[in-house]
C-alpha cells in the first residue's frame, strides 16, 4: 500500500498527524500497512518548521521507499524566486535552514534539485506536483525568463476547454494530461497537489468528472475523525486524482483546513482520499 500525500508546506503538526494516524494500529487493521512512501512536493514555505519536516521526512526515506518530486514552493526557496507571500516567521525559519537540512532535495549535475515526476510502470502511477505535460511540448521558442512557469511543477488543472499561461503557470485541460501520461504509460493513474483541494477525474472513453459523486464517510480511528472518499480503480481506465492540501498551517484560509492524505490499495485496486480531523 502506498502514503500519498502532497503540500504539507513546513506544517510538522499536520505531517505528525498524518504519519500518527497511519502508522496506528487501528488504521492498519482497517486499511493496511504502507510499504512506501509517495511525496508530490511543495514541502516548504508559508508553514514555519521546515527543519522539523524536512528532518522527519529524512526518517522516512531511511525506513521506506520514498519517492519525491518538486513542488513550485520547494524550487521557489531553493531557487531564490519569488513564489507567493510568506509570514516573517515563516521566513525566518527557512532562511536558518542549513545545507544539510536542504540535503533531503537531491541535487542533480546541472545544479538543479529533484525530479520533475515519478513514473511507475508496475503500477501505472504518474506523479507529479502540477500536471504531466512535457514542458518541451507547450513552451514556446525562445522563452527564457518564464521557461521555469512550463514545469510540472508549475502546472495546474483547468475547468476550461483550452489549455493557456499565466503567470501562475500552465494551465491544462485533463484531456491533455490524459494524452502525454498515455506516452508512459497505459491505464494510468495520474496523482497531482498543488491546488490544495481534492479532485477525481476518469476517462472511460470520455472524460468526466466523478468527484462530486464520492460519497464522504466519516469514522472515527484513533481518537480522530477521518472523512474519507473511495475510488474503485477499473483496470481499463484512466485517472487523474489530485490530493488536498497536507500542510495548511500557511494556507491562505488558515484554520478553515485540515491534513489531507491518500493512500493506494493495489489488491484490489483503489485510491481513497482522507481528510483528518480533531
Amino acid at each position: 500500500m502506498d502514503l500519498v500525500f502532497s503540500d504539507i508546506h513546513a506544517d510538522i503538526d499536520a505531517l505528525d498527524a498524518i504519519l500518527g494516524m497511519v502508522s496506528s494500529q487501528e488504521f492498519k487493521k482497517r486499511y493496511g500497512e504502507f510499504s512506501r512512501v509517495i511525496n508530490l512536493g511543495d514541502v516548504l514555505e508559508r508553514g514555519t518548521h521546515p527543519r522539523e519536516v524536512l528532518s522527519r521526512l529524512k526518517a522516512l526515506q531511511e525506513n521506506y521507499p520514498f519517492y519525491s518530486v518538486m513542488g513550485n514552493h520547494d524550487e521557489g526557496f531553493l531557487y531564490n524566486r519569488l513564489v507567493s507571500a510568506c509570514s516573517l516567521e515563516s521566513m525566518d525559519a527557512h532562511a536558518k535552514l542549513t545545507r544539510d537540512d536542504i540535503s533531503f532535495f537531491k541535487e542533480n549535475s546541472d545544479g538543479t534539485f529533484g525530479n520533475q515526476e515519478f513514473i511507475d510502470k508496475k503500477y501505472n502511477l504518474f506523479c507529479v506536483h502540477g500536471g504531466p505535460l512535457d514542458p518541451r511540448k507547450i513552451m514556446p521558442q525562445n522563452v527564457r525568463d518564464e521557461a521555469w512557469l512550463y514545469q510540472r511543477s508549475w502546472q495546474r488543472l483547468t475547468e476550461e476547454e483550452f489549455d493557456f499561461f499565466t503567470y501562475a503557470g500552465y494551465h491544462y485541460r485533463a484531456s491533455s494530461a490524459f494524452e502525454e501520461a498515455k506516452r508512459h504509460v497505459e491505464n494510468h493513474i495520474i496523482f497531482c497537489g498543488h491546488q490544495h483541494q481534492e479532485e477525481a477525474i476518469m476517462q472511460d472513453g470520455i472524460i468526466h468528472r466523478i468527484y462530486p459523486a464520492l460519497k464522504p464517510i466519516r469514522e472515527k480511528v484513533s481518537g480522530h475523525i477521518l472523512e474519507k472518499k473511495e475510488i474503485e480503480i477499473n483496470s481499463d481506465n484512466n485517472y487523474l486524482i489530485r490530493v488536498g492540501i497536507a500542510g495548511p498551517e500557511g494556507h491562505y484560509v488558515k484554520n478553515s483546513e485540515v491534513p489531507h492524505f491518500a493512500i493506494v490499495q493495489h489488491e484490489p485496486r483503489k485510491v481513497i482520499l482522507f481528510s483528518l480531523h480533531t
